[in-house]
């Protein structure tokens, strides 16, 4: 069944580097009045990492990379060739009443429904990683892996009064071309196309700026 009666999919066809990224997630809870999906286009190689990870571990494990903190939490992921995607959902959304693990749960079981080959979910996080907090050598509970355990898809999520916002990554596979309408439709019993107007797009480029381009953020001052 699936999660929404109507989804907005926004298909970002703009190339935008990482704080950019994080900063249009943030604009779309702080102002989103109905579920929307948004698909991203990066700009070239970069590599995102989850709040409460050390900048120092991503430098020294990914130099030379653009580097941008998360809002959510989750680990290590690189970016660029990878179908990134965000999930937002308002607060007066029953779905946003749902426990942060069913969630990533549902969400998840729709991505693997959507790539169309047989893909499980984590059932418990392997012991043993082999670079700290890399988020792709390091499943977690209802990762998406692949039949010979591959991890394929992981994401993390940020909870405020507004609703909640899940960020996620495809990789190390192949998706069909109509992975976004795949999603959208196991998400969504009904589609409509986001208008992404100035005013938010003026806000994340405020928020880009001053929050998650500013070294005070990037570094965790």
């Amino acid at each position: 069944m699936p999660l929404f009666e109507l989804l907005a999919v926004f298909t970002d066809s703009t190339p935008r580097g990482g704080p950019e990224q994080m900063a249009l997630d943030e604009a779309l809870l702080d102002t989103c009045d109905r579920p929307v999906l948004r698909i991203y286009c990066w700009d070239g190689p970069a590599v995102s990492f989850g709040y409460s990870q050390s900048l120092e571990d991503v430098r020294q494990a990914f130099p030379g990379l653009p580097l941008v903190r998360r809002w959510t939490g989750g680990g290590i992921v690189e970016h660029g060739r990878d179908w990134t995607f965000s999930l937002i959902v308002p607060a007066g959304h029953p779905f946003a009443a749902v426990r942060p693990a069913e969630s990533y749960r549902q969400i998840h079981a729709v991505i693997a429904e959507a790539l169309g080959r047989e893909m499980v979910l984590q059932s418990e996080a392997p012991a043993e990683h082999t670079l700290p907090g890399a988020c792709f050598v390091q499943p977690v509970r209802d990762d998406v892996l692949a039949i010979d355990g591959r991890k394929v898809c992981g994401g993390a999520q940020r909870r405020t009064r507004k609703g909640f916002l899940h960020q996620g990554s495809v990789q190390h596979c192949a998706w069909p071309s109509d992975m976004t309408q795949r999603v959208a439709a196991g998400l969504a019993r009904r589609i409509e196309i986001a208008l992404i107007r100035s005013p938010l797009l003026e806000r994340a480029q405020a928020l880009a700026r001053e929050k998650y381009g500013s070294p005070s953020w990037r570094e965790k001052l």
